[in-house]
């Protein structure tokens, strides 16, 4: 098939928005004031664990500048309870706000309301708190034992969820295997750490009744209703505006918490109210979760894959609202790019008294391939296969696309063993097999190789799959609102937040593309407007930015243009089949006769009674888009994402066993993110996420002590990989254009942090094979390297 020819999609394009973050123009959210600005500061718990017997804040409403103090008793009188998405039963003493008990360190107990932001901190040294310290529950094994403290004594158990999924006849490829490859393997708490926390700016009109928010928010259309819904307020009488963000990986997926308790200090003062969350607040929480899951792979002595046993631990906190999802969302990539014909899936959320979940980047998908990838290295050596010919044996062969899994995902395109190849030709894999083994010394070399899929766009009904009744949501889909300026620009309003990967110059490739212009003459906002309207879940988030996002943007500029060409046709007095659009005209095919843009529009906007019979004024137009792949969910078959990427990843290092430094040496990615519209900006995605999984595999770790109590509250604790530990990553992009997404785009921003985990945990358990080691947790810290070399 012949490669469509475009003028900008495909070119790497100098981001649009970096000149006003340079600059120090961005109008980040804590840039923002209200007249009479007041600020709030939070009390959170010291311990993780524990009755509130009392709160005692009348010297903290003495000290001068304060204005009020909240506390979870009033919170939980004003707002409702948080609901379970997964569960199917939901606790009803989880509020925004401790009320009664305190389910992990670091929960909200009070807020102060001052004048100045630096009095209201000093007030929360003079709240008093009297906790009667309770029991914890640390880990899985703490929370099944016999008389474990229950985090929620409603619910009469810390298992939140369980539940068990079959695709295909297991029992038979168990039966039928020649050889079996188990293993338990853990996943640690981390998270992505954006350079900004969270803001909330809110205020209320009492004029006319509506609460006006300012937050950095990923997701504001569910924000927006989850907030009416607990203030009891009309969703009509908020008004939330999200501006440009310094990071959001999924962790501002959180905010809406803050947002009511900032809204609830803002509506009891009648002030203007702003918190910024400070590093050690960020680090409190929430983040991915820790979990542990049992693998068992099925085995012909022909090196095929015959089936699958998983069993997943999943470890989520104290918070009822995200149980089971870090599961549930593993059946978007759980058979990896394999051929895997029957698989099982039985999954635990237990509760703990480690800090809230959140959707952090790739959510469940990272440990999934950490867990397939490591499952891979495994089985290769009881086969005495290669670990990349092992791969190939087992790939989905590109004839088979669109391909679907047993349990119902959609591999919509890909050549996945094209993409291994690659990436082993790019990595000289061959070269470091012979330098391997040529090399003797103290130091060791590793090779690992780590296959992954990347998806798109939640479909997102799977929250339902364990939750009985009619889901609150399915599907996905975004809106995108592009106009026609009075003067012949072209305006561009998008629903996902900015976070910093590059939107607004992505849509503005989008725009020039289907109108021909130049970049200058497009503005994309990036200033997120409840009132330009929304659907249910509107945002950024969850890889979905190429798919619905795009697709909604192309949908309203596609309607545009039409109308573009429809009014020139009536002022030319030629057909609309006989136009081209040209750097801002309207011209007729082959002639010199033109009408620019901004005449279109004063035709549409100014000379009404000039307008052909019925046509409506102005050019502005509203457009909705969801994936067309996405459909309703059933047990036995669904697909939980709607766009699929993927990529192969090969990294080699350098291991002391005498010191446990691990070093990498080189890092190759081949990735296929289906069509390219800004190169520059999907490689610098690609190194980012990359970067973020060899932070979780070497150094990133929440650490906490027998109580619960986070040991790791500064950047001096909580280690993050800087420029001189991440390595030059190379990437090559290869191109298989999705049939079911406008332009044949698929997902990417998540990729690199979902792949990256195995390659570094397999490169280094390949450097110390003469050891026996198997590496089967992380971070790969050296004092963990070397308990595994010395068995400790």
């Amino acid at each position: 098939m012949e490669t469509p020819k475009f003028r900008y999609i495909g070119k790497p394009l100098r981001r649009v928005e970096d000149q006003y973050a340079v600059r120090g123009r961005m109008g980040y959210a804590d840039d923002m004031e209200f007249p009479d600005q007041h600020y709030a500061a939070i009390l959170h718990s010291p311990y993780a664990h524990a009755l509130v017997k009392g709160i005692d804040y009348s010297k903290a409403l003495k000290l001068p500048g304060v204005k009020y103090v909240l506390t979870g008793e009033e919170v939980a009188k004003r707002t409702k309870p948080i609901t379970a998405r997964a569960a199917p039963v939901s606790p009803n003493t989880q509020y925004v706000m401790a009320y009664k008990k305190v389910r992990y360190m670091g929960e909200p107990v009070a807020a102060v309301v001052a004048d100045n932001k630096y009095v209201a901190r000093d007030a929360l040294d003079l709240i008093e708190v009297t906790y009667e310290p309770l029991p914890v529950v640390r880990d899985l094994d703490d929370a099944l034992r016999e008389g474990a403290p229950l985090i929620y004594e409603e619910l009469g158990t810390n298992v939140v969820i369980h539940d068990k999924f079959e695709f295909g006849d297991v029992d038979e490829a168990f039966a039928k295997a020649d050889v079996t490859a188990k293993q338990r393997i853990g996943i640690h708490r981390y998270s992505s750490t954006p350079l900004e926390g969270y803001v909330v700016n809110a205020s209320y009109d009492n004029t006319r009744d509506v609460l006006n928010v300012i937050a950095t928010d990923q997701q504001p259309g569910r924000t927006v209703q989850a907030v009416s819904g607990l203030l009891g307020l009309p969703s009509s009488r908020v008004r939330l505006l999200v501006p440009p963000m310094g990071g959001g990986f999924g962790y501002k997926l959180a905010v809406w918490q803050y947002v009511v308790i900032v809204s609830l200090l803002a509506m009891s003062t009648g002030k203007p109210v702003k918190w910024v969350q400070t590093r050690s607040e960020s680090l409190y929480g929430p983040h991915r979760p820790k979990g542990y899951m049992d693998v068992e792979l099925a085995l012909s002595s022909g090196g095929r894959i015959l089936g699958m046993k998983l069993t997943d631990w999943e470890l989520d906190g104290n918070w009822p609202y995200v149980a089971g999802l870090y599961s549930l969302i593993k059946f978007a990539n759980m058979s990896g790019p394999y051929e895997i014909p029957a698989y099982s899936f039985e999954y635990y959320s237990v509760a703990t008294n480690q800090p809230p979940v959140v959707q952090d980047r790739g959510v469940g998908k990272p440990f999934m391939t950490f867990v397939l990838e490591r499952a891979m290295d495994l089985a290769s050596k009881k086969l005495g296969v290669d670990p990349a010919e092992f791969r190939l044996r087992n790939m989905v062969p590109p004839d088979k696309m669109p391909y679907t899994t047993p349990s119902g995902e959609i591999y919509e395109s890909g050549n996945f063993p094209a993409v291994l190849r690659r990436a082993l030709e790019v990595s000289e894999y061959q070269e470091w097999r012979r330098k391997q083994r040529e090399i003797k010394g103290r130091r060791r070399i590793g090779i690992g190789i780590s296959c992954g899929i990347e998806p798109g766009t939640s479909n997102l009904g799977y929250y339902y799959l364990t939750k009985p009744g009619v889901p609150d949501f399915t599907g996905a889909g975004e809106m995108s609102t592009a106009e026609i300026t009075p003067d012949g620009y072209i305006k561009l309003n998008m629903n996902g937040p900015e976070i910093g990967t590059g939107h607004v110059t992505t849509l503005t490739q989008v725009a020039c593309e289907l109108f021909n212009v130049s970049p200058d003459k497009v503005n994309v906002s990036n200033l997120y407007d409840s009132n330009d309207g929304h659907l249910g879940y509107s945002g950024t988030y969850s890889n979905a930015f190429n798919d619905v996002y795009v697709g909604a943007a192309v949908k309203a500029l596609t309607e545009l243009r039409e109308k573009v060409l429809e009014l020139a046709s009536h002022e030319l007095g030629v057909e609309p089949g006989e136009l081209v659009l040209d750097d801002g005209s309207v011209c007729q095919k082959g002639t010199s006769k033109c009408v620019s843009l901004a005449e279109v529009a004063k035709l549409a906007y100014n000379r009404l009674t000039f307008l052909p019979p019925g046509e409506p004024p102005g050019l502005k137009i509203v457009a909705s888009y969801s994936n067309p792949t996405a459909k309703p969910f059933n047990r036995s078959n669904f697909n939980v994402q709607l766009t699929h990427s993927n990529s192969a990843h090969v990294a080699v290092v350098e291991v002391d066993p005498e010191l446990g430094n691990v070093r990498i040496l080189k890092y190759v990615i081949v990735h296929d993110a289906g069509r390219v519209i800004n190169p520059g900006i999907v490689e610098g995605l690609v190194i980012g996420s990359t970067a973020s999984g060899i932070g979780g595999a070497l150094y990133e770790e929440f650490v906490f002590d027998e109580n619960m109590v986070n040991l790791t509250l500064t950047f001096g604790d909580y280690l993050k990989p800087t420029a001189m530990e991440v390595p030059d990553i190379q990437v090559e992009q290869m191109e298989t254009p999705a049939p079911n997404t406008p332009f044949g785009t698929k997902a990417v921003g998540e990729g690199g942090a979902i792949t990256s985990l195995a390659a570094v945990a397999n490169a280094v358990e390949d450097a110390l094979s003469d050891y026996g080691v198997v590496v089967t947790s992380l971070p790969l810290k050296p004092q963990k390297v070397w308990e595994l070399v010395n068995r400790r």
